[in-house]
């Protein structure tokens, strides 16, 4: 590698900052071999696939439950049920046991975006095989 021909400007520089070790040696191997501009679209697109391919932290889902609607809105570790129905988040819960899930419930105040009558919040304690009903 011949790095003393290798001339890095200031916005090229920020990425290598931005950089891992490993990534920092591939991205000064790519410059030299390939050229600097590919070196810098190749690690780019390394990063946006790092960063894009994580899964929401929170997710917000809507459903009907016989003539009510369920709004169902999951963390990590917890989910919040809000409703039109106390039944619904019954059935609702009973459903999520039977797949397997483990709740737990924790009092919670019901906040501005819980638009329904009824709100209920569980822990999600774990996750296990699906119960059967017979």
């Amino acid at each position: 590698m011949k790095l003393d021909e290798l001339e890095i400007l200031e916005d090229d520089f920020d990425l290598f900052v931005a950089l891992d070790d490993t990534s920092k040696i591939e991205f000064l191997f790519d410059a030299v071999e390939e050229g600097l501009e590919a070196s810098a679209i190749k690690q780019v697109s390394k990063l946006a696939d790092l960063y894009n391919s994580r899964p929401p932290i929170v997710s917000s889902e809507d459903y009907r439950v016989g003539n009510h609607r369920i709004c169902v809105t999951s963390f990590p570790d917890m989910i919040h049920l809000n409703s039109t129905s106390i039944s619904a988040i019954r059935k609702f819960v009973n459903k999520l046991f039977n797949d397997g899930i483990l709740l737990e419930r924790i009092s919670k105040t019901k906040t501005e975006f819980d638009i329904y009558r009824f709100f209920r919040a569980y822990k999600i304690i774990g996750k296990g095989q699906p119960f059967s009903n017979n």
